[in-house]
C-alpha cells in the first residue's frame, strides 16, 4: 500500500511539473503598443517629420529565445497586438536606422522587455521609437 502511494505521488509530482507552460502563444493576455516614427536627414541633424507608422513590423522574441517568435504589421494608427500569450518574458522589436553609425544603412533594433505576471489581461508597452 505505501509502494502504492509513492508511486502515485512521484506520479503526481511529475504531471504537475510538466504542465508549467512556456512563454508564447496560448494564453489569454496580449501585449499591445505603438511604432513612432522620427524622419531625419541624411547626417540625422535636422528632424523633419514625426508620426505614427501604419504597415511598420514589429517583432516578438518569447522567453530567453534568441529568434522571432511571431511578427505583426502596425494599424492604420501605428498600433500593434500580440494576442492570447501566456505570463513569461518577452521581447517586442521593430528596426530603426542607426545614428551612431557612418554607414547611412545601418540598423539597430530598437527593443522594449517585457513581463506578463497575470494570466490574462492587457499589457501596453511605451512606444518603439525608430529613426527613418
Amino acid at each position: 500500500m505505501k509502494i502504492k502511494l509513492i508511486v502515485f505521488f512521484i506520479a503526481a509530482l511529475f504531471v504537475a511539473s510538466s504542465c508549467k507552460k512556456d512563454p508564447g502563444p496560448g494564453g489569454k493576455a496580449n501585449i499591445k503598443g505603438k511604432v513612432y516614427v522620427k524622419n531625419y536627414d541624411a547626417s540625422f541633424g535636422i528632424l523633419m517629420s514625426q508620426y505614427y507608422e501604419q504597415g511598420e513590423n514589429v517583432y516578438i522574441t518569447y522567453g530567453d529565445e534568441t529568434e522571432v517568435g511571431d511578427n505583426v504589421k502596425t494599424s492604420y494608427d501605428g498600433s500593434f497586438v500580440f494576442p492570447f500569450m501566456r505570463k513569461g518574458k518577452y521581447k517586442i522589436w521593430a528596426i530603426s536606422k542607426d545614428s551612431s553609425s557612418t554607414d547611412p544603412t545601418a540598423t539597430k533594433a530598437v527593443i522594449q522587455e517585457i513581463e506578463i505576471k497575470e494570466r490574462k489581461g492587457d499589457v501596453t508597452i511605451p512606444d518603439l521609437v525608430i529613426l527613418k
